[in-house]
């Protein structure tokens, strides 16, 4: 019988695959193999083989592509009838893990150092969509030209779904809680990975009860980069730095601000921002501290649970927290994205109401903002591009529309931006709602395109979102176009939201002559309006004395009680340095 094509390569590939004199095995588990070998005297190469059923054949093609030489360069790819086999350049490094073992831990400036490089890597991974899953100390090596990440056996595309055959759990204590497979995974899932591999070249401990002590000691971690740390490997996705740029931006500050540990420069990627509603100030007052901006992607919201469903899930906790390891984490994550996302349909009946109060245009929320004339002077702020409004598909009456825009490339060549986006429809709310931000050059060409997606918007709300973007040097418009939400997209509004109010804002600059926002956000509505989520995001929106946009900056606050108030600081370095007044904004996170 003659052989057939598929038959023809898999007999390739086996030769091929024979061809290969293994030297050493690095490591072998259920997820793969990884190996050093030769060829005809060639070599040493890298051989990974990764299970058929778990490979992601798109993560390799985006891999050959991408150009860090902090990353894998694949050197072939091929299939046996079991398993996908990459074979990559073999670079002559020790493995962190090890490194961190013989010193028992490293100095900042290293470990700072070492960080900013893998994030290099990771950013090149990135803009090609794709998430890495698995950094870890075994999966870093350190060679005589820096850092490289390896392993990409369990990557994934940007936003893949949790898989029905099990979750990509990564490196227990270094696996962000929605690789338990129950939520998908983006370049937030990098990032809580990436502090986490700071904090343990830091402290040499793997994360754990010590671990968390450790990072308590400034004598081993710097207050600075203590701070990023937490913030990296907050629970909640939208809580931590919203891109591994703004990540290593914030990594690069606190170490040139600690306590002179030693600064690296470094251009790094965006830093997403996100607005929302509340008071007006005056920019004469001085600026702040640590702190910095972030909101990029969808987020999982957490909603009121029945009392039924709270008391089931409480003896569960209880059970989980006798759990050992991995199955402890495991039960947990899947309890918090139960609460914050997987629970669809009571999203769907509570919602985000209370952002519709929250984030209203400053003609709309006149009575919940303060107002505070400043100097001006010269801004930064390039003319604004806004696009019109985009309607739904399928007969959906939820209209959504740019109403104000702004963008300026900073000093870095980073495009930065900010909108204003307004939910018109009269009906549902409008779940992820998306936003493309096109940039274009002096010909009309496009040069830079990213997609926003935020986490809700209610019918008549307005939501701010400022954030950057890398590349905005030939930039000269962009436009910012919402995309049509589908029936998919609706759910039902939320009643009885609670409201905030953002009072007592003063601006100051920090020791090392960085520009900060600080104040306080209060907590009113109706008597029983309460938080859903467990902070907030506070947006600071700069203005030139014509009212209009020139920048936008967010940091976070835990959502204050009936009556109370929490505090917030946002830093906000790369906002223009010359305008007319300041509006700061709160909404639930």
């Amino acid at each position: 019988m003659a052989m057939g094509p598929r038959e023809g390569r898999v007999l390739h590939a086996m030769s091929i695959d024979d061809a290969y004199e293994v030297q050493r095995v690095l490591a072998s588990s259920p997820g793969g193999r990884t190996e050093v070998v030769t060829i005809d005297g060639l070599g040493p190469y890298l051989r990974k083989k990764i299970p058929l059923s778990l490979v992601d054949r798109q993560v390799w093609a985006a891999l050959a592509e991408c150009e860090s030489p902090r990353l894998p360069h694949v050197v072939a790819t091929y299939e046996t009838p079991d398993e996908f086999v990459a074979v990559c350049d073999f670079v002559p490094a020790d493995i962190i893990s090890e490194v961190v073992a013989a010193e028992k831990r490293l100095p900042a400036f290293e470990a700072v150092r070492i960080t900013l490089e893998i994030c290099e890597a990771l950013e090149n991974l990135h803009r090609h969509g794709i998430v890495h899953c698995d950094i870890s100390p075994r999966n870093v090596l350190l060679a005589a030209d820096g850092a490289h990440l390896i392993d990409l056996g369990i990557a994934r595309a940007r936003g893949t779904e949790p898989s029905s055959e099990g979750p990509l759990l990564g490196t227990h204590g270094f696996a962000a809680p929605e690789q338990y497979g129950f939520a998908p995974v983006d370049e937030r899932s990098d990032v809580y990975a990436a502090a986490r591999l700071l904090g343990f070249m830091l402290t040499g401990i793997e994360p754990g009860d010590d671990y968390r002590a450790a990072l308590l000691d400034e004598n081993v971690v710097p207050v600075p980069l203590r701070m990023v740390i937490k913030r990296g490997n907050a629970f909640e996705p939208s809580a931590r730095y919203q891109t591994i740029g703004a990540f290593a931006e914030e990594v690069n500050w606190a170490a040139s601000s600690g306590d002179g540990q030693a600064g690296f420069s470094q251009d790094t990627v965006s830093c997403q921002d996100e607005k929302g509603p509340g008071a007006r100030i005056n920019p004469e007052v001085p600026m702040a501290a640590p702190g910095k901006n972030g909101v990029n992607l969808p987020r999982g919201r957490r909603v009121p649970i029945p009392v039924w469903i709270a008391s089931g899930l409480l003896l569960i906790c209880v059970v989980a927290a006798a759990l050992p390891g991995a199955v402890n984490d495991l039960i947990m994550a899947k309890l918090s994205y139960d609460s914050m996302s997987a629970l669809s349909t009571q999203i769907a009946e509570m919602g985000d109401k209370s952002q519709n109060d929250l984030m209203q245009t400053p003609e709309e929320d006149e009575s919940s903002a303060q107002m505070i004339s400043g100097n001006t002077s010269e801004g930064m702020g390039q003319n604004s591009h806004s696009s019109g409004a985009a309607a739904g598909s399928d007969g959906i009456d939820e209209v959504l529309t740019i109403v104000e825009s702004a963008w300026f490339v900073d000093q870095t060549g980073r495009l930065r931006w900010v909108f204003a986006l307004h939910h018109g429809g009269s009906e549902s709310a409008v779940l992820y709602p998306t936003v493309k931000i096109v940039g274009r050059d002096a010909k009309g060409n496009v040069v830079s395109s990213n997609s926003q997606v935020l986490s809700l918007i209610e019918p008549g709300q307005t939501i701010y979102f400022g954030s950057s973007s890398e590349n905005g040097t030939a930039i000269q418009s962009v436009d910012f176009v919402p995309v049509n939400p589908s029936k998919d997209n609706l759910v039902q509004s939320r009643e009885n939201a609670p409201k905030f109010r953002v009072g007592s804002i003063s601006e100051y600059v920090d020791t090392s002559d960085s520009p900060h926002f600080a104040g306080e956000v209060f907590l009113e509505g109706v008597s029983d309006a309460e938080c859903e989520t467990n902070q907030l995001a506070i947006t600071v929106v700069l203005r030139d004395s014509d009212g209009k946009m020139l920048g936008g900056e967010t940091g976070f606050t835990n959502c204050p009680r009936q009556g109370e108030s929490s505090a917030f600081d946002i830093l906000a370095r790369a906002l223009p340095s010359s305008y007319a007044s300041v509006e700061a904004y709160a909404c639930e996170w």
